[in-house]
């Protein structure tokens, strides 16, 4: 796993007790808000308002154009057309606006185009399907703020156009009847950061004469949960709509939302957005993902005992697609365990066969989680090579794609993610050129990052000093769970839970003993041992068990106590470097390539171990009084690895090291590596 850099915050202590008292706030509530900006009386009070109005809709530039044209086709008898999209945001945006529409007593039909056939957005086919059927009018959410093409052939067919969307447009607008996007150069409602589904409410509030309270009250449950979906900054009306929403989805009169709530386990159960993300959401994805998104739109629309097995359909799908998904991991880590050098390029870019497109993104986004860099995961099909880009904040993965568009028919997607067709036969040269764009911008990488709120102390681990955080929900996007700092603790106790995938740590630290779990790594892969002193990030939670409220810590980082991380990462930096084989300054690479003593020193204390497995940082932790940087340490294992003294395969922390009983006499001094280096 990557090293991640710890972004401490450093709230004003003093500016927050004072605003603790004066607002009457707990001092932990008072700490984060400030650590998060909010440092003066009215910002606190405008974020912790309860006061849901709603901003009037028709501020959004055409909102006039689209409702008159919606209601002059409900008046002549038209036929409406749907036009939606296959991810959580576009399949509820699609079921809000159908459902309405034809509660409004509208002849509406839908039309969403499958993600492996069609991709994103309208298409002239599906256009020309539409007319075919008497459609006279169509109405696109979340997507068409780019389909200049599509909306002038739309008009060839007689077809008009009204676009509801999110996404950032281009210079120029498509030629539709309206076109509603709070990113217009020219809107100035101050609603850009809803999702496309906070978009289509907003029409259906128009059309309603509603602020928003009465429409919420109906629909706010498909609305919060393709907000929480989209990833959109819960700030503004977005935290009102996902408030609500859920309020509202706890006990749901969405017979379909019910179902899927059943399957999913999650029924009567207290909702978050948490547990909404990772609940709910795959599970809709899924059916896009898989191209039977009409069953998710039959599963929210529907009534009757059809649901449960829809419901039970759309459940297995995300089954499926974990197993997909676990099946592209594995590949991929074949691949990179035969060609490790792709590890040390600052783009990752790995293809494989028919790799499932629905599935590629999710990837990338594992990849980019395990490895700490920008990756590209990319299918091919005989000529065709196309995929999903995931990068780390700092590092804008479409601006690196455009920078190489000579190499690609087509792309499309902002900092973080983005989907790329590459033309046939140029796959290399796209991997070379992404690559010599991030050495011209960026010689040192961007790393993940992990933000702190501010430290806590251990005796605060308790329920009644965290309870009050839950002012501050719902957390999300723009809103994220608080994360703690906890420091100086002494490890006590390692113990599996949950069938050994994950583990349940007990610590102390100012006298106080509390446990903390650390998901995602079994107890014989964690690489800590027991009494060393450990900085833990953590986030806690209030929750009821048996009748009873407890607290619970998550662990999301550790970090050995009182090691200068800040020279892990700097030195990480130039061992990466050096295995491209890029030009590094005589006294840094003197300062970061191993003597021969150095590597005696590493082989001494892996043989002392035995069986090894822990993440390199810890291991140049444990030894930093013996050796002087964690590149030296890099190269040292990579030399013993390769003159046979050790052997090393993948473990859920890092590496496990063996050492090889019995090896043949060596000479150091042969090694292909340090005779490169040097």
């Amino acid at each position: 796993m990557p090293i991640k850099r710890w972004n401490r915050k450093q709230p004003d202590e003093a500016l927050a007790a004072r605003l603790a008292a004066e607002q009457n706030l707990s001092p932990i509530v008072a700490r984060v808000l400030v650590s998060r900006g909010y440092d003066t009386k009215e910002q606190i009070q405008a974020f912790l308002s309860q006061d849901d109005r709603f901003s009037d809709p028709m501020r959004l530039k055409d909102m006039d154009k689209a409702v008159s044209r919606i209601r002059q086709a409900a008046r002549d008898g038209e036929k409406v057309a749907v036009y939606g999209d296959y991810d959580c945001d576009g399949i509820m945006s699609t079921v809000l606006l159908y459902s309405y529409l034809e509660s409004a007593g509208i002849n509406v039909c839908y039309y969403i185009p499958q993600r492996d056939r069609e991709g994103y957005g309208m298409n002239m086919n599906a256009l020309k399907l539409i007319a075919d059927d008497g459609v006279s009018l169509v109405i696109t959410v979340d997507n068409g703020i780019t389909a200049i093409g599509e909306v002038e052939y739309a008009s060839s067919l007689g077809l008009d156009i009204v676009i509801t969307d999110h996404h950032k447009p281009r210079e120029v607008l498509p030629d539709a009847v309206a076109v509603v996007d709070p990113h217009r150069l020219d809107d100035e409602s101050g609603c850009e950061y809803l999702a496309g589904v906070g978009v289509a409410f907003k029409l259906v509030c128009a059309l309603e004469n509603d602020d928003g309270g009465l429409m919420l009250d109906q629909y706010g449950d498909l609305v919060a949960v393709a907000t929480v979906a989209d990833i959109v900054p819960l700030v503004g009306e977005n935290r009102m709509i996902v408030r609500r929403g859920i309020q509202t989805l706890q006990n749901t009169d969405n017979e379909g939302l019910a179902a899927l709530l059943n399957v999913c386990g999650m029924s009567g159960k207290e909702l978050s957005c948490e547990n909404i993300a990772y609940g709910i959401v795959p599970r809709i994805n899924s059916a896009g993902r898989f191209d039977c998104v009409d069953h998710a739109i039959e599963l929210f629309v529907g009534a009757g005992e059809e649901l449960e097995e829809l419901a039970d359909g759309i459940n297995s799908l995300n089954e499926k697609r974990r197993q997909v998904e676990d099946q592209i991991v594995a590949q991929i880590m074949a691949q990179l365990e035969n060609d490790t050098a792709v590890l040390t390029q600052r783009v990752i870019v790995i293809s494989g066969e028919h790799w499932h497109h629905g599935i590629v993104g999710i990837v990338a986004s594992r990849m980019v989680e395990r490895f700490g860099k920008p990756c590209i995961v990319l299918s091919t099909e005989n000529d065709t090579v196309r995929g999903s880009a995931r990068s780390v904040e700092g590092f804008s993965i479409i601006d690196a794609i455009n920078a190489c568009s000579e190499h690609l028919e087509r792309y499309g997607g902002h900092n973080q993610a983005a989907g790329l067709t590459v033309k046939a036969g140029h796959l290399e040269q796209f991997t070379q050129a992404i690559n010599r764009w991030a050495a011209e911008h960026f010689p040192e990488m961007p790393q993940q990052a992990l933000t702190i709120d501010c430290r806590i102390s251990p005796r605060s681990l308790n329920v009644e000093s965290i309870q009050p955080l839950c002012a501050l929900e719902p957390f999300g996007a723009g809103n994220e769970l608080p994360v703690f700092l906890v420091e100086n603790c002494i490890l006590q106790g390692v113990y599996p839970i949950g069938d050994g995938k994950h583990v349940r740590l007990r610590l102390c630290g100012e006298d106080t003993v509390f446990y903390a779990v650390c998901f995602g790594v079994a107890a014989q892969d964690f690489p800590y041992s027991i009494g060393e002193k450990v900085d833990l990030a953590v986030t806690v939670d209030v929750g009821e068990w048996n009748g009873e409220q407890r607290l619970s810590v998550k662990v999301k980082d550790i970090h050995l106590s009182n090691i200068d991380y800040n020279k892990i990462h700097h030195s990480e930096q130039i061992y990466q470097r050096l295995m491209r084989r890029e030009r590094i300054d005589a006294p840094d690479r003197e300062q970061s390539v191993p003597s021969r003593d150095d590597i005696a020193v590493v082989y001494r204390y892996l043989r002392a171990k035995g069986n090894l497995s822990a993440p390199d940082e810890v291991i140049y932790a444990k030894l930093c009084g013996n050796i002087s940087c964690l590149c030296k340490l890099k190269i040292a294992i990579d030399v013993l690895d390769e003159m046979k003294l050790i052997t090393r395969k993948p473990s859920g922390s890092g590496k496990c090291v063996s050492v090889v009983a019995n090896p043949a006499k060596v000479d150091i001094a042969s090694s292909k590596i340090l005779q490169t280096l040097r």
